[in-house]
């Protein structure tokens, strides 16, 4: 099935990421001129491109802004479990628990890629997919990625606890600061649970430990992106 990528971020990530997914990129009469500098770069990519009337982008579009360029690519190529199992001992991974709007997956996304997270595992049904409102959400940052999907998220994760691999849940109470990490000598998973309720109790049984993010301030909670960027920049710090 082809998807959309919407704006010259989306685009451009996925130009530079992945030119031979690209079918062509559509770019609005109107903003032409507006965007020759990423019009330049994806003609000497070898991408062909196409001028089209803002309105049929905007019936392409469906409502999602495009700001006059958006592209036709192929199918979204998501990875299988094999690929985390074949990454290094310094592995770090995200692993996503129901974790349904788009626009929290792609911000997690983004924070994976700029924290250089090697995979993001997440889940085939009641998971947001990659969509244009995700890629659009990452800024691009679903071009540059591993996202795996998998069918069972705690069977998964056991699997990669007994290949050496640590598995750290975001939890508001837990047992350990997320800066304080024990040393996790064959790579890391960090589980970032659901916008609503957090980590399911069978994906919180397969947590080696659970991790809590000090907040001293008023509010006793984060969105799910936000925790997963904070946990993310810890582990990198750590790795």
């Amino acid at each position: 099935m082809k998807r959309l990528l919407l704006g010259p971020h989306a685009v451009l990530e996925a130009v530079r990421g992945r030119p031979g997914q690209i079918t062509f990129v559509l770019v609005a009469t109107s903003a032409e001129r507006g965007h020759k500098a990423a019009l330049d770069e994806i003609r000497s990519r070898g991408v062909r491109i196409e001028s089209r009337s803002a309105e049929e982008l905007d019936a392409l579009a469906q409502g999602t802004r495009h700001q006059g360029l958006l592209a036709l690519a192929g199918e979204y190529p998501y990875a299988g479990l094999e690929v985390v199992d074949a990454l290094g001992d310094d592995a770090l991974i995200v692993a996503l628990d129901e974790v349904t709007d788009p626009h929290n997956f792609g911000a997690i996304v983004r924070s994976a890629v700029a924290f250089g997270a090697d995979a993001i595992v997440t889940l085939k049904d009641r998971a947001a997919p990659v969509t244009p409102v995700v890629v659009r959400a990452s800024a691009g940052a679903t071009e540059h990625a591993r996202i795996v999907r998998v069918t069972n998220l705690a069977r998964s994760l056991d699997a990669l606890r007994e290949s050496g691999r640590q598995i750290v849940g975001l939890a508001a109470e837990g047992d350990i600061d997320i800066a304080s990490l024990p040393p996790a000598d064959r790579g890391r998973v960090i589980v970032v649970g659901s916008e609503g309720h957090g980590l399911r109790p069978l994906v919180r049984k397969q947590c080696d430990v659970l991790a809590r993010i000090p907040m001293p301030g008023t509010i006793a909670s984060l969105n799910a992106s936000v925790a997963a960027g904070i946990a993310l920049y810890a582990a990198s710090i750590q790795r």
